[in-house]
């Protein structure tokens, strides 16, 4: 599936068996991060995979075996030019492993299967928010880079009516 903003175009896949009918909120939310960023041309592809997808690329990009939640390849962003080239790539499988550890830990209820992948489906709206902040030039290396990268998600999620999910999580 295709959305465009403007000359923005977002390319979205879901490389999984089972669909958890999370494509429109990932393409609304790529816009909006996309937009709030200053972003008005270029492609980003966004696609889903599952936790054997995710650890070959890791791997392969960062040489590390394991999967990770979200990985941002570069294709030549210019920010000053408002452009922005690039592909995220999330994994659902952590995004489920954490939405269940975030159900234990703050649920008194009995955890339902419409709730977990609710909180699943949030959980890859922050590493897509993440991952394009990354393409944006912001970084998370220093306690300072990473305040301030993980308060502007916070900033975006919220101001898409997602809540604050960074700083929730824990």
């Amino acid at each position: 599936m295709c959305a465009m903003t403007d000359t923005l175009r977002i390319e979205t896949g879901w490389r999984l068996r089972r669909d958890w009918h999370a494509l429109p909120l990932l393409r609304r939310v790529a816009a909006f991060v996309a937009q709030a960023e200053g972003f008005r041309s270029g492609t980003l592809s966004v696609s889903v995979v599952g936790r054997r997808a995710m650890s070959a690329l890791h791997h392969r990009s960062l040489g590390l075996a394991e999967p990770t939640d979200v990985l941002a390849f570069d294709y030549g962003t210019a920010r000053r030019r408002a452009v922005l080239d690039g592909e995220v790539i999330l994994c659902a499988d952590v995004a489920l492993q954490r939405a269940r550890h975030l159900a234990k830990k703050h649920s008194r209820r009995p955890l339902t299967e419409r709730s977990l992948m609710k909180t699943a489906r949030a959980e890859m709206a922050l590493y897509l928010t993440h991952g394009i902040l990354h393409l944006a030039g912001y970084d998370d290396q220093t306690p300072r880079q990473f305040q301030r990268m993980h308060s502007r998600e916070d900033e975006l999620l919220c101001a898409l009516g997602l809540g604050p999910l960074f700083s929730a999580s824990d």
